[in-house]
């Protein structure tokens, strides 16, 4: 995730700025209600940072950021049967919706806080058949 921000000019890769950054991670949850200010500690905007998915698209001339999510079907059988579950894609399309989800509501924030850095962000979701 730091090497996302990083790119999209979101956030310079030096202590200052991953520094900033963890303060700007931790504002943004605790306010949309994610952390509570209780319980924080600083791991969780360092765990938040270190979020990798399987791939990353950026267009810089649309301003999209596309996190790439990749899976087989064999990956995700549980051994008991030959077939796959036939909602083995939308379970899995929603855990990673799940995962993903506060990191693409932080990049719309932090890109639209910037003065000329205005990125949407998205997911897509690939099933790789062999």
């Amino acid at each position: 995730m730091k090497e996302i921000l990083t790119h999209m000019g979101l956030m310079t890769d030096t202590q200052p700025g991953r520094s900033a950054v963890g303060k700007e991670i931790t504002e943004v949850h605790c306010t949309i209600g994610y952390w509570d200010v209780d319980d924080f500690n600083d791991t969780k905007p360092e765990a938040f940072r270190k979020v990798r998915p399987d791939g990353v698209a950026l267009n810089e001339k649309a301003k999209v950021c596309a996190f790439l999510e990749f899976t087989r079907p064999m990956d995700l059988r549980d051994g008991a049967s030959e077939q796959p579950d036939c909602n083995w894609f939308l379970d899995w399309a929603q855990d990673n919706n799940t995962r993903y989800a506060r990191h693409l509501k932080y990049i719309r924030w932090a890109s639209r806080k910037g003065s000329d850095l205005d990125h949407s962000s998205i997911q897509l979701h690939g099933a790789i058949y062999t």
